[in-house]
């Protein structure tokens, strides 16, 4: 059987599990008490009353997916994404530093949306959203969780911080926009940061939301605007911002953005940690087995 098919194969066993006449009404417990306990663990309402409205509608969204996922994933037909997370959480333990340097919301965004299982893509996220979609789930719901699977995490630049607003220049696309940024780090004017924005998700509202605590970018401009320019040479089969696109969602292995983030780490304060040297040159960041040889001379 095709592993592309994995969202297909997860939809046919939950339809066969309906149409059945023999219903296990104990498993039909447990599945209730484990889904009652998965939204108990996330983000309380409480707490999402005291958050920017832009970022809380993300917020509940995430919470929701959450709940889905951790469920979707005792399937066994979902082996391949609990395989791929789990390895990655064991040796990343995502956290935020000196624990790890990949923070929560990094290392959840990137196994949901962007860690894949299969040629064809598929994502724990986009296995999430067919199923959501087959039962009922709201289309302005299911449009935000579409909006998180196509999302990135992407260098940009910092114009200005006003308040809680940051201004930015996307590096690839030099379009501007102004976020929303609540992770209490104060930005300064030039800076590059990595991170992941999401487009604004309420009427009227104009300001993206930064959504990923900002990774501080401490090599400068002109080091990334080279390595962009390498990665769209590279790719000269599409235009240079759809290879540059794909390859901040995908880079050029599965782990390539959660490795380039755990050896380039260099320092952090609240809000925001910092990282040194580029993906594509190893010797640049600074725990990497290449800049440890390089710099005892070997």
């Amino acid at each position: 059987m095709s592993e592309a098919a994995i969202a297909h194969r997860v939809l046919e066993r939950m339809r066969r599990q309906i149409r059945s006449k023999v219903v296990d009404l104990a498993a039909i417990r447990a599945g209730n008490e484990f889904a009652e306990a998965l939204q108990h663990s996330v983000v309380p309402p409480t707490t999402l009353k005291t958050m920017h409205p832009a970022h809380a509608i993300y917020t509940y969204v995430q919470n929701q997916m959450s709940v889905i996922a951790e469920q979707l994933l005792a399937l066994p037909e979902m082996k391949p994404f609990a395989k791929i997370i789990g390895e990655a959480q064991e040796e990343y333990m995502p956290s935020w530093p000196p624990m790890s340097p990949l923070s929560t919301s990094y290392f959840w965004c990137w196994s949901n949306f962007d860690a894949t299982a299969n040629a064809h893509r598929e994502t724990l996220g986009s296995v999430t959203l067919k199923v959501a979609a087959e039962f009922g789930v709201h289309p302005k719901m299911l449009a935000l969780m579409q909006t998180f699977n196509n999302s990135t995490m992407s260098v940009y630049r910092i114009e200005r911080q006003t308040d809680a607003t940051v201004h930015l220049r996307d590096l690839v696309t030099n379009r501007p926009c102004s976020a929303i940024c609540e992770s209490g780090y104060c930005a300064i004017a030039g800076e590059l940061w990595f991170t992941r924005l999401l487009p604004p998700a309420l009427i009227g509202e104009t300001q993206y939301v930064v959504f990923t605590s900002p990774y501080v970018l401490m090599s400068p401009e002109a080091a990334w605007s080279q390595y962009l320019d390498r990665i769209a040479a590279n790719d000269s089969s599409r235009s240079r911002i759809a290879a540059l696109e794909r390859n901040r969602k995908w880079g050029t292995s599965r782990r390539y953005w959660p490795e380039f983030v755990f050896e380039g780490y260099v320092n952090h304060q609240p809000g925001a940690i910092f990282l040194k040297g580029l993906p594509d040159v190893a010797e640049s960041r600074t725990h990497s087995g290449e800049y440890v040889r390089h710099a005892d001379g070997h």
